[in-house]
């Protein structure tokens, strides 16, 4: 059985699940549980993620042979190819067109990880930051929590820790959470893609231009 009741002190039941007995994240039984008043709806939400294709592929990522040696958050290591796409499409150096993919597609990009996964030393991250920052692919400022100086254009969410503040055009990539780290459900390469493919369609991070309509002046 996928379901079971245990009775507890006073009168209650925990609802006990095997995720093992359960047909994937569209299993009837998870319809049920959603309705079931003593099941959190996050609880679902995350035997969903758990029993979905994406996620299975993003834990078996870089186990089959052949896989590049490091870090998948290293655009230069994972997804070279786009590295040079973006390269040529904005006259980047490789490293400046790295570091603008992991502002693009890593909820945490962070000078420090960022400086973790490439393994680049501290003059070298400079260099790709300065040459990123003279474009207008990306905005120069200080911020609470993030770690960084760069940032996409547009809305900016601060979330309170452990979750890092972000940018909101994220959230077309994976869920964002304003009180818990965000974790991608699928494979840092395919995050690299999606983002950038996003960019190709003309869905560019931006700011939101404001229109308003003037107020005539009161006249005496």
């Amino acid at each position: 059985e996928a379901v079971s009741l245990r009775a507890v002190d006073g009168g209650h039941e925990d609802v006990l699940i095997r995720p093992a007995a359960l047909d994937g994240p569209d299993d009837p039984v998870l319809i049920l549980l959603a309705g079931w008043p003593t099941v959190p709806a996050e609880d679902v939400s995350a035997l969903r993620t758990l029993l979905g294709e994406e996620f299975t592929r993003a834990l078996s990522a870089g186990t089959g042979g052949g896989t590049p040696h490091g870090h998948a958050q290293d655009p230069l290591l994972s997804v070279t190819h786009l590295v040079a796409e973006v390269a040529a499409e904005y006259g980047l150096g490789q490293d400046a067109a790295a570091l603008y993919l992991q502002l693009l597609a890593l909820p945490d990009p962070t000078d420090r990880d960022c400086a973790r996964w490439t393994g680049w030393s501290p003059a070298r991250l400079k260099r790709a930051r300065a040459e990123l920052a003279a474009t207008p692919l990306v905005v120069e400022a200080k911020r609470s929590r993030a770690g960084r100086s760069l940032f996409l254009p547009g809305g900016w969410r601060p979330s309170k820790s452990p979750a890092l503040p972000v940018e909101e055009w994220k959230a077309g990539l994976y869920p964002l959470s304003d009180h818990r780290r965000t974790v991608p459900r699928v494979p840092v390469a395919e995050l690299f893609t999606r983002a950038w493919a996003r960019v190709r369609a003309g869905d560019v991070p931006r700011y939101t231009e404001l229109v308003t309509r003037a107020t005539p002046r009161n006249r005496r």
